[in-house]
């Protein structure tokens, strides 16, 4: 073959191999660019389908980006706090404005949103109002939960919340009903419980024995009554804000020599050594002697209560940092783990407890709880079944808390 044919083939086939080429890298070309337009369009469609079903959520939603500027309002969070569009990309503290129970108002800090950015944890509130024209007059159920990354960054948050304020006036209602109607029950019960510590005390005449069996028996019974009656009011009285809080100078050796007197039969009975440990010289509080006395009570009543015969029940109190600590121990039943976060819940009662104890009423824990709670202190346990539970109880050793309690 003569060179020009060879040159002529080459040209040919190079020809070639470059058209192939173009044609497959304009295939492959245009096949990325249907994909890329393909995902686009898919990207699209979820992001439409993803507002759909956050528009059609019945609770309010707001999501925010990590530094706290609001990327998302669904309509009810507009229509229920008259929020507009507009407020998207603007910081959350310039649209969402709260207030706590006693309408005082809570810092963006505290906000759930914020602290679930900070914390990347989910955070569940259920006693904030948001203010509206300057009321706070819509109380909310609220849950924030951060948005998190391939890379385990916080990047954002969602917080979905929930008008509870009928809710809220439901429960007023019943604690009202509740209080009016422990109240009614008391003057009765108080009269009986009289009465039967008159024919106890042989002043209307001589008993026989089993009369008097009898008779002790009504009267415990009466008494056992009194005291529901005594801890319905309390709890009502702080879920409707109307204890009155009288503060003094408190010491605590004579509440506590008191509650151990109250004790004193069951202690006999079950053969319980309590020790009691107070520094000395003792720390005088500024509070309100009845709600300290409600706090040893109800936990030095429940250690001796729980606790098997023989056991021990300690008492401690420790001055430190302008506070007090105060510790009941004891070497009792304990609370399974599976229900410790229900502990102070109202009328809750771990079963393992309820087989033993019977007649308890689930209300005292949480009448601790809010009790500490409103005296600016802070309450938690330790617990291990069959082994014991260790209660520990901050205050403050000078309250700054209204006289009047809005608890709840």
């Amino acid at each position: 073959m003569e060179g020009t044919a060879w040159i002529s083939l080459l040209l040919f086939l190079s020809s070639a191999v470059l058209l192939i080429v173009y044609v497959k890298s304009t295939f492959s070309l245009r096949k990325m660019c249907r994909a890329c337009s393909v995902a686009q369009t898919s990207d699209e469609v979820n992001h439409l389908r993803l507002q759909a079903m956050l528009a059609s959520i019945g609770d309010g939603v707001v999501a925010t980006d990590k530094d706290g500027n609001v990327i998302f309002l669904n309509q009810v969070a507009q229509d229920m706090l008259s929020w507009t569009p507009e407020m998207i990309s603007k910081p959350l503290s310039d649209v969402s404005v709260l207030a706590d129970e006693n309408g005082k108002a809570v810092p963006i800090k505290r906000h759930p949103l914020h602290r679930c950015l900070e914390t990347g944890k989910k955070i569940i509130a259920k006693d904030y109002h948001f203010v509206l024209a300057g009321k706070y007059n819509l109380a909310v159920y609220i849950s924030a939960t951060p948005i998190i990354n391939q890379k385990k960054e916080v990047v954002g948050a969602i917080e979905v919340f929930r008008d509870i304020t009928k809710e809220k006036e439901i429960d007023k209602a019943k604690s009202e009903f509740v209080y009016l109607a422990s109240h009614q029950l008391r003057t009765p019960l108080s009269t009986i419980n009289w009465y039967l510590e008159l024919l106890l005390g042989e002043d209307a005449g001589k008993v026989n024995s089993e009369q008097k069996e009898y008779l002790q028996e009504a009267y415990d019974s009466t008494k056992h009554m009194v005291a529901l009656v005594n801890e319905i009011l309390d709890v009502s009285r702080l879920e409707l804000g109307t204890l009155t809080v009288k503060y003094e100078t408190v010491d605590v050796r004579p509440i506590i020599a008191d509650c151990t007197n109250e004790v004193a039969p069951m202690l006999k009975k079950k053969e319980i050594k309590l020790v009691t440990k107070v520094p000395d010289p003792v720390p005088l509080l500024t509070s309100d002697p009845k709600l300290i006395r409600i706090i040893f009570q109800n936990l030095m009543t429940n250690a001796v209560k729980y606790t098997p015969e023989k056991g021990a029940v300690r008492v401690t109190m420790e001055l430190s940092d302008h506070q007090v600590s105060i510790t009941v121990a004891d070497t009792g039943f304990g609370i399974p783990k599976n229900v410790q976060d229900k502990v102070f819940s109202k009328l809750f009662r771990a079963d393992n407890i309820k087989e033993r104890e019977p007649s308890g009423t689930g209300l005292g824990l949480y009448t601790v709880k809010s009790v500490v709670e409103q005296l600016g202190g802070s309450i938690r346990f330790e617990s291990e079944q069959n082994k014991g539970t260790t209660f520990f109880v901050i205050l403050p050793l000078k309250s700054a808390l209204p006289k009047t309690s809005n608890a709840l």
